[in-house]
């Protein structure tokens, strides 16, 4: 593959948002973009020329802020990217084993017209994921730069969730959270954002807000949350929300950092409640 033909496949991977890989006749990786290469946290010349069927990603994959995942905990990459749809080159190439195109369609949120803006993925129930939520913070932090305006970042950590998950399993409690998603996606604003941070975190983005609109929003989480109910346990949900308002000088380590003891701080609170500068 030429150079020219890379730059074409970066171009069109870029402009339409997907990641994209090219396998050969033989199973073999031949292009691997940059935005698989931010997903997987592996670099295209160390995956290119590799068989795709076996192929091993971090378990982690790359997340901002993580440790370097050891080599025994590996995940099958046709698993890990089971959202990637391929398809042949031809009519003929899937029966005749030629080269297949594959195509990993993503829709997290993220902001417009933002020069530069990394690839962001969702979690296996469609939900903005971690990386999702870095990208996003950074954003704001850059726009907050340039704009001066304020953002923050909220946690609705879920304190009972392992009792869900002990009953129900892990399957089932990835529904709930995708309906606890859609719960807080239905309340805040269109220029917020609401992801997964972990199995029973929830990260809201707050774009353009005060301190004062920073706890009127978390009150609003902190009830919603208190008045969902796990039907087949016939379980209300216990919370706890903290939010953080960026400081001039943060940088998106130090700013999700915050929240995080936040919602330490909060799960510790009557309240469950904590918000501050």
């Amino acid at each position: 593959m030429t150079v020219a033909d890379k730059d074409i496949l970066a171009a069109i991977a870029a402009g339409t948002g997907c990641g994209l890989v090219i396998v050969d006749g033989a199973g073999l990786i031949e292009y691997w973009s940059p935005q698989l290469e931010v997903v997987s946290g592996l670099q295209a010349d160390q995956v290119v020329g590799q068989p795709w069927s076996g192929l091993l990603l971090p378990s982690g994959f790359s997340e901002p802020g993580a440790d370097d995942v050891a080599s025994s905990d590996m995940v099958d990459a046709e698993t890990a990217l089971s959202g990637i749809a391929f398809y042949p080159e031809d009519s003929d190439a899937e029966e005749s084993g030629g080269r297949r195109v594959g195509i990993l369609r993503m829709t997290s949120q993220y902001v417009d017209n933002v020069e530069g803006f990394p690839f962001a993925v969702e979690t296996a129930v469609g939900i903005p994921s971690r990386r999702a939520m870095f990208e996003l913070v950074q954003s704001q932090i850059a726009c907050r730069d340039r704009y001066q305006t304020p953002f923050a970042l909220l946690f609705l950590r879920i304190k009972n969730y392992k009792t869900f998950v002990e009953v129900l399993g892990s399957e089932v409690w990835e529904i709930t959270n995708r309906a606890i998603y859609d719960q807080l996606s239905s309340i805040i604003r269109m220029a917020d954002s609401v992801g997964l941070y972990d199995e029973s975190t929830f990260w809201v983005v707050l774009a353009n807000s005060s301190l004062d609109g920073t706890k009127v929003a978390a009150e609003k989480i902190k009830r919603l949350g208190s008045t969902m109910k796990v039907d087949a346990l016939d379980l209300f949900l216990s919370v706890a929300v903290a939010g953080v308002v960026a400081h001039p000088g943060d940088n998106c380590d130090i700013m999700v950092q915050r929240g995080l003891v936040q919602i330490e701080k909060a799960l510790k609170s009557a309240s469950g409640l904590v918000v501050t500068k």
